[in-house]
């Protein structure tokens, strides 16, 4: 019989407000989300000068993972990355385009490194030196139908000690994502129902 796992940290950012483990972290005073951001980032006292370089989904991702991280130990765990949403980088892709087809700018090196999910987990992994499986999926809609299942699979076949999981759908002027940590220790077990509980 295989034992339960269960949620041990969760982070929800929207255009409102970051609550951590049911607890209101701030409430969006900011004029847009990029400030918004950099409150949350000042927040975190992460002091991490790459932070002010990375578009807003890599910013958003990383600082749910930082929030936790002042509850709860992540670093130097066998911890893998699921993340998803459903527009992939397309803010940043949208801007490269523009720079590249705009006569009077040049395409921006700076702005084309972030045009890849994959960053946001390159990020989280650099910072909190994690070294298992990651993987950024792309869904209609958030899923725990699908997380839920696969998150199970990896801690169950031994490829991680704890799986990072979650949404991060980030526009110019929306916020929506969670970020959960699954583990062996917690109140809530890792099932459909609560996951989609905290979304």
């Amino acid at each position: 019989m295989k034992k339960p796992n269960f949620i041990e940290s969760y982070c929800r950012i929207t255009n409102v407000q970051i609550i951590c483990d049911g607890e209101l972290i701030l409430e969006n005073s900011a004029e847009n989300i990029s400030e918004f951001l950099k409150e949350i980032y000042r927040l975190s006292d992460a002091n991490y000068p790459k932070f002010h370089k990375m578009d807003l989904l890599c910013k958003t991702a990383f600082l749910a993972v930082e929030m936790m991280a002042k509850k709860i130990k992540i670093y130097q765990t066998n911890t893998a990355i699921v993340l998803s949403n459903r527009n992939s980088s397309w803010v940043s892709d949208e801007k490269h385009a523009n720079s590249i087809y705009s006569a009077d700018s040049m395409a921006s090196p700076a702005v084309f490194v972030y045009t890849l999910p994959n960053i946001a987990l390159g990020e989280i992994s650099i910072r909190h030196q994690l070294f298992s499986e990651n993987l950024f999926l792309i869904f209609d809609k958030f899923s725990p139908e699908t997380l839920v299942p696969y998150g199970e699979m990896l801690l169950q076949e031994n490829k991680a000690d704890k799986v990072l999981m979650g949404w991060v759908e980030v526009e110019e002027n929306h916020l929506d994502a969670v970020v959960y940590l699954v583990g062996e220790n917690g109140k809530n077990q890792h099932t459909i129902e609560n996951v989609t509980n905290l979304y």
